[in-house]
């Protein structure tokens, strides 16, 4: 990363060895794809009362230290005790500085072991794989989901670039596998707001992000919007978020098995989902009880949003050929709150194929090396969060932008507009932006999108110039 506007070289100023200690992680499907599933029991009383910081308690299971980029880390295990009676377990990362920004990142399948609860140790003694969803309300006998354990080691690596760039993490624990509802998965995701507003010492409650995929995209959306006052989230940046659960309902119970050529497949995959989400909204249809189901909508997403201390945007990527949660909730989103939220597209020609697309969130996360979403999407918390006189590092491959921009042209030879691409792309152009690359490159994000842009487009640009070619927009394509 830079260390300075003066050292625009950024990423020479960090070791090709010390980025493949991070790079070394694979993301899991389960961390980025709603194709994992959570249960949770019902917790024993922990602190009372209704709403703010006071009503929510937190304790130190354990302090842990493990080396992150060939550096001392010290991890803490914590406990919170919600509102509700329930109970929210976040791994902590401590800062190097004191007054350190924090990225939340929200996971909503990772399986944890060391809650000292009994529903963490049986399902961590089932091992990884495909389990029954025995915790899930209402369980069917029949309904499985898959379970991916996270030892610390691995949450504390994979949150590498963020220690990088120099805040604090937080991992929100949403273990589906537990059971419970919609709402204990919100509330698990609101958690590290309040945690933050509890560790005023530490960090800085004034400079915070909150990324998720899928479900976590959703806990990402929705937490963010319960957040209570006193704290500032810059950056908000959900993948694929199923942001509005009366659409999901008629995605997966009326269009989706009516569409989709195996409907069988479509009612299976959501029976997890949708089990939590009526047992948080009573059972009944949204036609039925409307007023059940409007806080799990996008008018309150926006009004949550809105209420919170200035600053907050959202950025969220969604591929146009989404199987699992269709590509119309993200522009309605954008439309219900254009003032927030801002989509970032992966737009396809043609009506979606569902013999040919996968049964997932698209191909936007196939693309090689490093998908460009996650470059955008980390980029965006960097420049949010670091200091005028701090770099901004993000993660990229050339080869995975370029096959972005590829997208973008040929939807521009169809006559489509791409004009949603140009803000994000041009992030890239920041003077603090600089970025690693999987294989141990380096460089500014500019001469990055120089160099991806003259490939993609024939243009001749550079790195000084690149981001007034695009300032009118992405160029023509020849």
């Amino acid at each position: 990363m830079l260390a300075a506007p003066s050292s625009r070289g950024s990423a020479r100023a960090f070791s090709a060895a010390a980025f493949s200690a991070w790079s070394a992680i694979a993301l899991s499907t389960c961390s980025l794809g709603i194709g994992c599933a959570e249960p949770r029991t019902p917790q024993p009383p922990g602190s009372p009362g209704e709403g703010g910081a006071e009503s929510w308690s937190f304790e130190t299971i354990e302090t842990r230290t493990e080396t992150v980029l060939e550096e001392e880390r010290t991890i803490e295990l914590i406990r919170s005790h919600r509102p509700d009676g329930g109970r929210t377990y976040l791994l902590y990362i401590h800062p190097k500085t004191v007054g350190a920004p924090l990225v939340v990142m929200n996971q909503p399948y990772a399986g944890i072991d060391w809650t000292g609860e009994e529903v963490d140790a049986r399902w961590a003694a089932l091992g990884n794989g495909l389990h029954p969803d025995a915790d899930a309300p209402d369980y069917d006998g029949d309904d499985v989901i898959a379970y991916e354990a996270q030892p610390v080691e691995v949450a504390a690596r994979s949150s590498a670039l963020h220690l990088l760039n120099g805040f604090a993490v937080v991992h929100a624990y949403g273990r589906f596998y537990a059971g419970g509802s919609l709402e204990d998965d919100i509330l698990d995701a609101s958690a590290p707001y309040h945690f933050a507003l509890s560790r005023k010492d530490d960090v800085d409650v004034r400079r915070m992000a909150s990324f998720g995929g899928s479900w976590g995209g959703m806990m990402a959306l929705f937490g963010a919007s319960r957040a209570p006052a006193g704290v500032t989230i810059l950056s908000v940046t959900p993948l694929s978020p199923p942001s509005d659960f009366a659409d999901v309902w008629t995605w997966a119970r009326v269009r989706g098995p009516a569409e989709y050529p195996e409907p069988a497949r479509i009612e299976a995959f959501y029976s997890t989902y949708l089990r939590r989400v009526l047992a948080a909204t009573g059972g009944a249809a949204p036609s039925e009880d409307p007023a059940a189901w409007a806080r799990y909508q996008q008018p309150a997403i926006c009004e949550g949003l809105r209420a919170l201390d200035g600053g907050t945007r959202v950025l969220v990527p969604h591929d146009e050929w989404d199987v699992l949660i269709p590509f119309g909730a993200t522009p309605a989103l954008v439309a219900a709150c254009p003032e927030l939220v801002h989509g970032l597209y992966w737009p396809r020609q043609g009506t979606i194929d569902y013999t040919t697309a996968g049964f997932d969130h698209g191909a936007f996360m196939n693309e090689p090396g490093y998908p460009s979403a996650l470059t955008l999407t980390d980029l965006d918390i960097a420049l949010a969060l670091t200091r005028d006189d701090q770099p901004a590092v993000t993660i990229a491959a050339p080869e995975a932008v370029a096959s972005f921009l590829q997208v973008l042209r040929a939807e521009q030879q169809a006559g489509g507009d791409v004009s949603f691409a140009t803000e994000p792309l041009r992030k890239l152009c920041h003077p603090r932006a600089a970025y690693l690359g999987p294989d141990g490159s380096n460089g500014t994000g500019a001469s990055l999108l120089s160099t991806v842009l003259n490939t993609v487009y024939g243009t001749s640009t550079t790195a000084a110039d690149v981001c007034a070619t695009l300032a009118s927009g992405l160029p023509t394509p020849g």
